[in-house]
């Protein structure tokens, strides 16, 4: 088995997990925690104005370490300040340790007053994150080098869209934010980041009504043909959550309409493009979006 086959799962291995196994969880229940934990994640990482990618890798170190070990175990906030820490220094946008606390203290307890190092609180978090890295290292087989969906995306679209640029943007805006969303879930568990980009691409399109077979032509057909049902299961995936939000809200979203969702918070150049996110319903407050050349090639 390759590294990388490692953390590629199986639907039915799901329900299977240490959380539902050992700790008396639920599928729904662990699927709930998981979000909860990439929120708070994506959260901190704002605050602490992380890159977009390395958000992302924090996420995915979150969503692997709970194939391994239970939520009753160890709490989703105490994991996911240790993933935001070591993401971090992964990806070479490492905070000041005082701050990465510090910013997860106060996310925690839903609050902005100041955490002063000398308290007990800041002692406690510190004491975990340092606890509990050694042991997220090990869970991850220190496998940290990782690869994401965006990469794929941006690529295809910078060297095989043929229409007019301004389209482009608009599309490659909106598959960015689907795989935002889909931090949240645990498609990254069950896909290869291939297969994510291209089902954020088919969503974004029909969400746009474009045709991907005129914009992208023979590419697209070859990409999406090959592997037309694992592109779709994973489309499924993403939208789940979106039926999952109206449900809790008491609404329905048969049609999604432009600028009410996914609801991620994507900007370029600083100017949202999609104010209606901000205020929808069925916001999940995904990582702003700022382009990194380094990104693609």
């Amino acid at each position: 088995m390759s590294t990388s086959d490692q953390w590629i799962f199986k639907k039915e291995d799901l329900y299977r997990t240490p959380s539902q196994t050992m700790g008396g969880s639920t599928y729904s229940e662990e699927k709930e925690a998981r979000a909860k934990g990439v929120t708070f994640i994506v959260s901190v990482g704002m605050h602490l104005k992380l890159p977009q990618l390395t958000m992302a890798t924090a996420a995915l170190f979150f969503h692997r370490f709970y194939m391994r070990h239970s939520l009753k175990d160890y709490k989703f906030y105490d994991i996911g300040a240790t993933c935001i820490y070591l993401a971090s220094k992964t990806e070479e946008s490492t905070r000041k340790f005082k701050d990465v606390i510090v910013a997860c203290a106060q996310k925690a307890a839903k609050r902005d007053a100041p955490i002063e190092d000398s308290s007990k609180e800041f002692r406690v978090w510190k004491d975990t994150i340092i606890f509990t890295e050694e042991l997220l290292l090990e869970t991850l087989c220190f496998e940290l080098s990782v690869e994401h969906p965006y990469h794929f995306m941006l690529t295809l679209f910078n060297n095989h869209y043929v229409k007019e640029s301004n389209r482009s943007a608009h599309l490659r805006q909106v598959a960015w934010a689907f795989i935002n969303d889909s931090l949240r879930t645990t498609l990254c568990l069950l896909y290869p980041p291939r297969i994510i980009a291209l089902a954020a691409v088919h969503i974004a399109a029909k969400y746009l009504d474009e045709n991907l077979n005129e914009t992208l032509g023979d590419t697209w057909r070859e990409l999406y043909e090959p592997d037309n049902q694992e592109i779709q299961d994973a489309a499924n995936e993403i939208m789940d959550q979106y039926a999952q939000a109206s449900n809790r809200n008491g609404r329905s979203f048969d049609k999604i309409a432009p600028g009410s969702k996914p609801g991620s918070e994507y900007q370029e150049n600083n100017t949202p493009a999609y104010a209606g996110y901000l205020n929808s319903p069925a916001k999940l407050a995904t990582p702003v979006y700022s382009h990194d050349a380094s990104i693609v090639p």
